[in-house]
């Protein structure tokens, strides 16, 4: 019945933040799948998707998952910071790459592409608690739910 439903999801809800705020990435990954698909327009859940995919590094399905909190709920600020946080850290890991592989190829390329990489690193660097070089971990993305 409906409440019996509900006390299911409530139960995995609170399964998914103790997993989350505990360090189990994975299991926070499968609870929160499994809430998505049981209340597919709740934007929180969508949200903590999201965030748990970026702990997982897999920064292609935190932006999906961002991207579908914000057509649920066009105005959610945390999700459109954590979509820029991922976009912006995937733009610095291709411009590092394109660095990397434009080495004895094309000086200039590789040039450019280091100081896009390293201007992007910059960028988070001036965020609080930032890192203060690209090598270190960039700050992790909002959490929760915004106020």
């Amino acid at each position: 019945a409906p409440t019996q439903r509900l006390v299911k999801t409530v139960a995995q809800q609170q399964r998914a933040e103790q997993a989350y705020r505990g360090g189990h990435p994975e299991q926070a990954l499968a609870d929160y799948q499994a809430l998505v698909q049981q209340l597919p327009q709740n934007a929180d859940f969508w949200f903590r998707l999201g965030n748990v995919y970026v702990r997982l590094q897999r920064p292609d399905d935190a932006v999906d998952a961002y991207q579908h909190v914000l057509r649920i709920e066009p105005g959610h600020a945390k999700a459109w910071h954590n979509l820029g946080i991922v976009r912006l850290r995937q733009a610095e890991a291709a411009f590092a790459q394109g660095a990397q592989h434009a080495a004895g190829i094309d000086a200039g390329l590789q040039r450019d592409s280091a100081a896009m990489a390293h201007g992007i690193a910059a960028l988070g660097g001036a965020a609080p608690d930032a890192p203060a070089s690209s090598t270190s971990a960039p700050p992790p993305p909002a959490a929760g739910r915004r106020p």
